[in-house]
């Protein structure tokens, strides 16, 4: 009621506001700063992104700058030395770096450029270490080998630039490193030729104290191809392809090295020799037969590596899949359904992933849940049971108070009645002021006393102040219905002593006003404004509570509805003796011969009774005693399971039977007088018979 009274307050505010036009302009003003105010702030969002943007690219523009430069640095500081020469009137641009570590490749250790500006090409060269040492030691004429400092002096790069030969293909300058008289180290002790991968190759064959080099040359091609093996591990390899341990292989590994042998150990090492296409880059290659075998072996340990990983990802996958999906119910399919806890997305089907496995079902609980509104964008929280396939915005505690919240209005309703409405409250409120100040104003008039009486009596819940007042209305007007009606439910709800006289004054009361006012017109706005609204304001007080038991009890005669008002003033304070005693003698007062005589005892008595009797033939009734019963010769009596109604006397068993022979269904007995009938509120079939007019719950 305070919520619906803000409400419309602040309506009625607003109502008036619309109408001023001095609050119009304020609003108009207040939309314009507020527009005004969101464009300057967005504008200065906006610019401060471009300002971060802008920076980002900056940021990024001076990592790029300092990696270019580092790179520059490094090639600069590589350099050993730069020069112009001229070929054939050719002008060409002549560097040579020397490459570290990072930018070895093969067995280069030099790299010579050259750049030719007339036609803007560039050729690269790389030279192994090896010739550039033979290279330099003979053009310098050196008896001995030359020292690192030696070859990159001055004096000792320029000779390398004149090993450039100078080619004209097409008119264009083609520049070609020469390697003459840049021989293997060694003897060459063999020279062939040999078809490998249907082209023809020449094989040379180097012997050195150290190691045996094998170097050929594709003619169709133009290209050299290089690999060498070294002694030590040539005795290992022979070991490793004929050891058995028996003292005659170690005679034939031994005899095979030795050098009268040689050309045995070369046709050995020949046969081992294989020449092919390299599976990365698909260009020639040469290798021994040891290295392919490695080579071979490193391929099947990385599948099986790679076999590995997968089983390994397989499960790690699986893993995870396991722990990102559940099983759900789908309550619309009445199927099992999984979920992806990570995107909330669902399908029918089981993960591929799972294989044979299978989650665990769903655990019968409420869980909190998030997602996106699509309208919104804003994440939304809700709860939902997997076991059932139930959602809800509600949680549990939310759900309970709900419910609780609407048993508690259901539960106020029964008690109070229809719903009050807000004109009822203006109403009553403008009533209950003007009482005061009407009574303060003019405290002698009848009709003053009585509003005020009835003011302090039930809502001030001031039992000796509201006394006298009502003594001097009643003084007035000992015959009015309302003083007479109000006065006789005051007598009952104070327990004036003696108890007896005050009840048979307040009956006496009652009945008068009765005879009087048989329509209870007189007493209805009273009921209304004073003790329902009464009850509306404080429907925790056990007192206001017994006075609208007490109306309903002797004005309206509805004894029901007052013993719940009893029984709801009893559970706020069960130990208020006005509450208790007017509880009691209305309990002892309804059974036969009393003042609020009633068909039966009241329903609250049911709980308490045990069954003494049931029936086929009695269908829903049964009779049932009250081992606490006030009035001795009433402790039995017949319920009825369904309407929940009592009786003292028994039931009008032709009515009982008649109204069973409607609800029911016929099942047989068209041929016969006795028919049969189901009755499916009791679940049960009895008989009729047309003829005597009977009905029984056997055949007979």
């Amino acid at each position: 009621v305070r919520r619906f009274l803000s409400r419309l307050f602040v309506a009625k505010i607003l109502k008036v506001l619309k109408d001023d036009e001095e609050y119009q302009q304020r609003v108009r003003c207040a939309i314009v700063l507020q527009q005004e105010w969101r464009r300057f702030f967005w504008r200065n969002r906006f610019l401060y992104h471009q300002e971060r943007v802008r920076a980002e690219r900056r940021k990024r523009i001076l990592i790029t700058h300092a990696k270019l430069k580092e790179e520059r640095e490094r090639k600069l500081v590589s350099v050993v030395y730069r020069d112009v020469i001229r070929i054939d009137e050719i002008l060409a641009v002549v560097t040579i770096l020397l490459q570290d570590d990072t930018q070895l490749r093969d067995d280069a250790s030099m790299q010579l450029i050259v750049y030719v500006p007339t036609t803007k090409r560039t050729f690269f060269f790389n030279i192994a270490e090896n010739d550039v040492r033979e290279c330099l030691e003979n053009a310098l004429s050196s008896e001995g080998k030359l020292s690192w400092d030696e070859m990159l002096s001055e004096r000792a790069l320029k000779e390398l630039p004149k090993r450039l030969i100078l080619r004209l293909v097409r008119n264009q300058p083609i520049f070609i490193f020469s390697r003459r008289h840049l021989v293997e180290k060694g003897i060459l002790i063999d020279k062939r030729l040999v078809r490998a991968d249907g082209d023809i190759f020449i094989l040379c064959t180097f012997r050195s104290p150290h190691e045996f080099v094998f170097n050929t040359y594709q003619p169709s091609k133009r290209l050299h191809m290089r690999t060498k093996l070294t002694v030590p591990k040539l005795i290992e390899w022979v070991r490793d392809s004929k050891g058995d341990g028996d003292n005659e292989q170690d005679v034939i590994r031994v005899s095979i090295l030795h050098p009268k042998r040689q050309p045995d150990l070369l046709e050995w090492l020949i046969k081992r020799v294989l020449i092919r296409k390299n599976p990365l880059d698909d260009k020639m290659m040469i290798l021994m037969q040891f290295e392919a075998e490695e080579e071979r072996v490193l391929k099947l340990v990385i599948k099986v590596q790679a076999q590995w990983r997968r089983l390994r990802s397989f499960r790690c996958a699986k893993d995870a899949t396991l722990h990102q999906y559940e099983k759900i119910f789908d309550k619309e399919n009445q199927i099992y359904a999984y979920r992806n806890k990570l995107t909330d997305q669902r399908q029918k089907s089981k993960p591929k992933l799972l294989g044979e496995d299978e989650l665990e079902n769903p655990v019968d609980e409420w869980r909190k849940e998030e997602t996106y509104d699509a309208t919104t964008g804003q994440k939304v929280h809700y709860y939902a049971n997997y076991a059932t396939g139930q959602s809800s915005w509600l949680s549990e505690e939310d759900a309970a108070r709900l419910v609780q919240r609407r048993y508690r209005s259901k539960h106020e309703s029964d008690l109070i009645g229809k719903k009050i409405t807000f004109v009822d409250v203006v109403k009553a409120m403008q009533f209950i002021k003007g009482a005061r100040m009407k009574y303060e104003q003019d405290p002698t008039k009848l009709s003053n006393i009585v509003n005020y009486a009835i003011l302090t009596h039930c809502l001030d819940l001031n039992f000796d102040a509201a006394r006298p007042i009502y003594e001097r209305a009643v003084k007035l007007s000992p015959n009015h219905p309302l003083i007479s009606r109000v006065y006789a439910i005051f007598l009952l709800a104070s327990r004036q002593a003696p108890h007896n006289n005050t009840f048979q004054t307040a009956c006496q009361l009652l009945h008068d006003a009765d005879v009087a006012d048989r329509n209870q017109t007189m007493i209805k706005s009273a009921a209304e404004i004073y003790f329902r609204w009464a009850v509306l304001a404080d429907a925790r007080n056990s007192l206001t509570l017994l006075n609208y038991a007490l109306l309903h009890q002797c004005v309206y005669k509805n004894y029901d509805h007052a013993e719940k008002l009893y029984r709801a003033a009893l559970a706020f304070d069960p130990t208020n003796a006005l509450v208790v005693e007017n509880y009691r003698q209305f309990s002892y007062e309804r059974y036969p011969g009393g003042a609020y005589e009633s068909s039966g005892p009241p329903f609250s008595v049911v709980h308490r009774s045990n069954i003494v009797e049931e029936r086929l033939d009695w269908a829903e009734w049964r009779k049932m005693i009250d081992p606490l019963c006030p009035r001795k010769g009433f402790e039995v009596f017949w319920f009825n399971r369904f309407t929940k109604m009592t009786r003292f006397t028994a039931p009008d068993w032709k009515l009982v039977w008649e109204n069973r022979l409607k609800r029911s269904k016929w099942i047989d007995g068209k041929t016969t007088a006795q028919s049969e009938f189901y009755d499916e509120r009791l679940q049960t079939s009895f008989f009729y018979n047309t003829y005597t007019q009977q009905f029984s719950s056997l055949p007979d």
